[in-house]
């Protein structure tokens, strides 16, 4: 399962989410406490390779709330509103190696 760390501001209130799926247009992440419907933030993370960090506006497009552990959370689906075609691309080819992969096995070891 790919995990990244995104930070986000919303407001002057900063928060950290949890991303498991990306893609050139969005992706989703759960969160405790995230925006609302239809809210715009900036937010910042880097790709799993550690090398390329993406920092665009947001716009969240739905919230689906779940609990795990006894712990209410939120998971949300967003998408780039002005994400450059570059980045994208960086992202399509991320998303293309990592399907591609057998099961278990890492995106960036050597090979």
């Amino acid at each position: 399962m790919m995990v990244l760390e995104i930070k986000g501001k919303h407001y002057d209130k900063i928060f950290i989410g949890y991303a498991d799926n990306i893609s050139r247009s969005g992706l989703c992440f759960s969160a405790a406490n995230p925006p609302a419907v239809g809210t715009t933030f900036p937010v910042e993370f880097v790709l799993p390779d550690n090398r390329t960090m993406v920092q665009c506006t947001c716009r969240v497009v739905w919230q689906r709330r779940y609990e795990t552990t006894g712990r209410p959370s939120v998971g949300v689906g967003v998408e780039f509103v002005d994400l450059d075609q570059a980045k994208r691309q960086l992202i399509d080819q991320w998303v293309k190696r990592k399907t591609r992969l057998p099961r278990g096995a890492s995106p960036d070891a050597g090979g």
